[in-house]
């Protein structure tokens, strides 16, 4: 068996079992290995791609009461986290019910809440000797909770019919965007494809904190594949990124034209857009064709100006990664001829090999650096330049692979496309395989939240943790269930 498919055997089988990760390992080292995108997902080159799955119909208006909502803890020298779509150093505002309270934001706090889809299943289960269909998905509810202690605050139910398909949130840790889709009858897949309904979440801290969640209209097309959802810092404004199906028949992959629309959600307006068709007619080629709608792939900078998308063809010769920009104060709207290239993660035509690989790329808040939830081997390959240090230990774990990598968190400069930093890497002796993403970072980047895990060989025994960097020190987010509870893409602080 390959490590590819020990990988995707070990995440259906195994997913909830967590184990401690080996101890931590800082020291930066670059990259070499086979590049492919996500875990399970698509993967340059292979041709090995998910199916979408079936289409569904629309959803209704809930409200919802939280009943106990507490101040957010601020960061301490190893409690402190950040994301991509990074936290404003701007007072932000916390309103509802008729009051208004305002909060100075601190952009290298720890985020106090998160808010995660709960076991988001987009695939009925086939019991072990079914023959017949497979049943189908059911709702999945979203769960409001703390970040340090994991302690549940509320839990939300989808609405009727519905299940819960996306979450995004701003900077102020108040503010939240979720999307739904409709679990149709009879059916045994969520499809990527399906008509979305769009619900803005506030969370207030308070002594009586009644909290709603109100539908939104944003015209996003019914059909869009959508590839990228992210709320901006200060809540405003939201992003898509979606793709229509083209003229290619009914399945993935698609060959229509691309585009991000902004909008705000005060009032559903379409404020930008830019549009564009892949120069080689593909699809979509970096991270899942299904659903939850990808958090991680839109960026913003703090300032709410500049918005980035890590973007790569099926169907393009290269199979390298690029993080593009766009600003929204520009002019045009073409997504490809009016969006700059920050960051390329470069796969090798002649040997299909990258010096490193993201399995999620993002902007920082500050727009100088990139922050990636990286796969590294242990061995850079000679004249690797997206290093700042490297080392050459030898392998030491149960045989000697032709391409082992590691996964870990890195801080990349957008000068030069280099490897500035590693701000974690896990080492295990002896694995199969694994992956690493980012949760979320700070502006400067100094403060980054990231889940890492890895399958040991031959047990196939999956570790998990979620870990928080800040400035060089390095812990884990460890209350029970953590690493399964905060995944990425169904979670946003």
């Amino acid at each position: 068996m390959t490590v590819e498919e020990q990988l995707r055997a070990a995440g259906r089988a195994v997913r909830e079992q967590v184990r401690d990760l080996p101890p931590l390992d800082l020291p930066a080292q670059p990259a070499a290995r086979r590049a492919r995108a996500r875990t399970f997902l698509r993967r340059p080159g292979t041709g090995r791609w998910l199916i979408p799955m079936a289409a569904a119909a629309a959803v209704v208006a809930v409200a919802v009461t939280l009943t106990v909502v507490k101040n957010p803890p601020r960061a301490t020298h190893n409690a402190s986290a950040g994301r991509a779509a990074s936290r404003s150093t701007e007072a932000v505002a916390s309103a509802s019910a008729g009051s208004a309270a305002t909060t100075l934001v601190d952009p290298e706090a720890l985020p106090g809440y998160f808010v995660a889809i709960s076991g988001l299943e987009t695939m009925g289960p086939i019991s072990a000797g079914q023959s017949g269909p497979a049943k189908a998905p059911k709702p999945d509810s979203v769960i409001v909770g703390e970040t340090l202690t994991g302690q549940r605050l509320a839990t939300i139910p989808p609405p009727a019919g519905g299940t819960f398909a996306g979450v995004t949130g701003a900077a102020d840790d108040r503010t939240f965007v979720l999307d739904t889709v409709q679990l149709a009858g009879g059916t045994t897949f969520l499809s990527a494809t399906q008509p979305r309904t769009w619900y803005l979440l506030r969370i207030r801290p308070g002594a009586t904190p009644v909290q709603t969640m109100t539908p939104l209209h944003f015209p996003v097309p019914d059909g869009a594949d959508v590839i990228g959802i992210a709320l901006s810092p200060d809540g405003s404004k939201l992003a898509v990124l979606y793709q229509v199906a083209g003229g290619n028949g009914a399945g993935f992959p698609y060959s229509g034209p691309f585009a991000l629309g902004v909008y705000s959600v005060a009032t559903g307006a379409v404020l930008r857009t830019w549009t564009g068709t892949d120069r080689y007619h593909g699809s979509y080629g970096y991270g899942s064709d299904g659903l939850p709608d990808p958090n991680g792939n839109l960026t913003w900078t703090s300032d709410g100006q500049r918005l980035a998308f890590a973007y790569r063809s099926s169907k393009s010769p290269n199979s390298s990664l690029y993080l593009r920009e766009v600003n929204l104060a520009g002019q045009g709207g073409d997504l490809f001829a009016d969006s700059a290239v920050v960051a390329t993660i470069a796969v090798s035509t002649t040997n299909g090999r990258s010096k490193i690989w993201c399995d999620t790329l993002g902007i920082t808040g500050d727009g100088r650096s990139a922050v990636c939830g990286a796969e590294l081997p242990k061995t850079p390959p000679v004249g690797a330049t997206l290093d700042a240090l490297t080392e050459s230990d030898p392998w030491v774990g149960c045989a000697a692979p032709t391409d082992t990598v590691y996964p870990g968190l890195v801080k990349i400069s957008l000068a030069g496309d280099r490897l500035a930093q590693v701000l974690y890497q896990a080492k295990p002796k002896c694995m199969g395989g694994g992956s690493a993403a980012i949760l979320w970072s700070s502006p400067s980047g100094g403060t980054v939240l990231g889940t890492v895990w890895y399958t040991d060989d031959p047990s196939m025994t999956v570790h998990r943790a979620i870990v928080l960097y800040r400035h060089g020190t390095v812990t884990t987010i460890n209350w029970s269930g953590a690493a399964s509870q905060l995944l990425a893409n169904e979670t946003a602080f």
